[in-house]
């Protein structure tokens, strides 16, 4: 397996703290952190000048103040942009390095690299957002575990291509079957499979172990109900992403006293 220092099931903040703060904000990832969350989830995107920032959609309008693809603005147009924390005051949007300084010494990062062929900024012809989250992991000095995942395989085989030592993570969505993903990303040599919580539930007894044979590691997206996360714990999930760290953690501690 993939080095991985934790010995529990890690909860990973999706999106930071993203049930109480604007998600994918440095607020949320320091909330996040505060709470005791192990690991923080946040998608990266790329600017028309080139820079990796910190977003989840193409387009700019659900999260922020304003309007149009990220792909299309410099940096310094989304700098000007705003987005509503969600307890007051507003916040910036990210850009990659920025986050991996937040993160730091502090939590893992899971990247999602947002390159997918039905969305509007699609580049075929180049995996931009891997080659410069491999260079601002490596600029920042980036201390601690770090997953690369995406739901293009293209996406994590050039994050292996490049950077064979980070461990990739193949995300799948719920019509996609959890033995199905399995195989696939067994196939391409990632370390981690990560499928919808739907899918996940819906497979047949004993995926963790299958996967735990495999010489590989499962994580699963998104579970608030903490009754749902730590039944997902006893069967052997080693990761499971939640909006809502801070209630998730607390059913851990009380369930495994951890």
């Amino acid at each position: 397996m993939s080095e991985w220092p934790f010995s529990q099931a890690v909860i990973v903040a999706h999106r930071g703290d993203s049930a109480h703060l604007a998600e994918n904000t440095l607020e949320a990832f320091a909330s996040a952190i505060e709470l005791g969350a192990e690991a923080v989830e946040f998608d990266v995107r790329m600017t028309s000048d080139g820079v990796a920032v910190v977003i989840h959609d193409a387009d700019v309008s659900r999260t922020t103040d304003g309007s149009g693809l990220v792909r299309s603005m410099t940096l310094d147009q989304l700098r000007r942009l705003r987005i509503e924390l969600g307890g007051g005051g507003a916040a910036g949007v990210p850009t990659l390095e920025e986050a991996l300084d937040v993160l730091s010494g502090r939590a893992a990062a899971d990247i999602e690299i947002k390159n997918v062929p039905s969305e509007p900024d699609f580049d075929p012809d180049r995996e931009e957002a891997v080659e410069a989250t491999i260079a601002a992991l490596a600029s920042t000095g980036f201390v601690g575990p770090v997953i690369i995942s995406s739901f293009n395989p293209l996406a994590i085989a050039r994050s292996r291509e490049l950077a064979p030592h980070l461990p990739t993570g193949l995300l799948t969505d719920r019509s996609v079957e959890a033995d199905a993903g399995l195989a696939f990303a067994r196939a391409q040599d990632h370390a981690w499979v990560l499928p919808a919580v739907e899918a996940l539930l819906g497979a047949p007894d004993g995926f963790a172990e299958r996967v735990h044979v495999a010489g590989m590691r499962v994580g699963t997206w998104i579970s608030d109900d903490p009754d749902e996360a730590v039944g997902l714990m006893h069967s052997g999930v080693d990761a499971v992403a939640t909006n809502d760290p801070g209630r998730i953690l607390a059913a851990r501690r009380r369930a495994f006293g951890a």
